[in-house]
C-alpha cells in the first residue's frame, strides 16, 4: 500500500489555526484508493517531514476510529 499526502495548507487567523491536508492510501493493485481529510495543530517550528508524519498518523487514527464505529 502506498500513501501520499496532498494539498497541505497551513492557516493562521486570530481565532483559529491549523494545517489541513488530504492523505491518500492507494492499494497495491491501484484499483482502490481511500482519501482522508486531516487537520492537525499549526506548528511553525516543525519541519515538513515532521508535519507529514503527523498528518499520516492522524489519518491512520481517523481510519481506525471509523472502522471501530462500523
Amino acid at each position: 500500500m502506498q500513501r501520499y499526502i496532498e494539498d497541505i495548507t497551513a492557516f493562521e487567523h486570530e481565532d483559529d489555526s491549523g494545517i489541513i491536508a488530504t492523505v491518500k492510501f492507494i492499494y497495491d493493485d491501484h484499483n482502490r484508493t481511500i482519501k482522508v481529510l486531516v487537520r492537525i495543530p499549526y506548528d511553525k517550528l516543525a519541519s515538513l517531514a515532521e508535519i507529514e508524519r503527523r498528518l499520516f498518523e492522524k489519518a491512520k487514527q481517523q481510519l481506525q476510529e471509523l472502522v471501530s464505529e462500523i
